[in-house]
């Protein structure tokens, strides 16, 4: 009877680590913003904070959990406006997400930075002065 349990234990294990390698990366849920307006990045409107850049914290950042919110041990809160801004003007937020070497890379453990089409909205934000709109 031991030899049963054993040969279940066996088999549950190895039907586990099965499992948990049949992983298979989508390229839409890896970047999610292709599926918006057919995978096009449109920087030539104008960047606004509450429709480009705070959907961008809040999904690449941390706001919405426990990273970079009011209550994160980091400091930073990026689920607001002024605590973006502060960053973004300081020059912080833009070496964070281009892995300039001056800042954390963000997002922290992350193997790959923010995709192009974020960073380049972002950039265009800060550029017109990191305006709340």
């Amino acid at each position: 009877m031991n030899i049963f349990f054993r040969i279940i234990g066996l088999l549950t294990g190895l039907l586990s680590l099965g499992l948990a390698g049949c992983y298979y990366d989508n390229n839409q849920e890896l970047h999610p913003e292709l599926l918006i307006n057919d995978g096009v990045c449109d920087t030539t409107v104008t960047i606004r904070y509450s429709l480009d850049v705070a959907p961008i914290m809040n999904g690449s950042c941390g706001a919405n959990n426990s990273c970079h919110n009011a209550g994160s041990s980091s400091g930073i809160n990026l689920a607001t406006y002024a605590g973006v801004s502060t960053i973004a003007q300081n020059g912080v937020l833009w070496s964070a997400i281009t892995w300039d070497g001056n800042a954390s890379f963000m997002p922290q453990g992350s193997s790959a930075k923010i995709n192009d089409c974020y960073q380049a909205k972002i950039r265009k934000w800060i550029d017109a002065g990191a305006p709340e709109n």
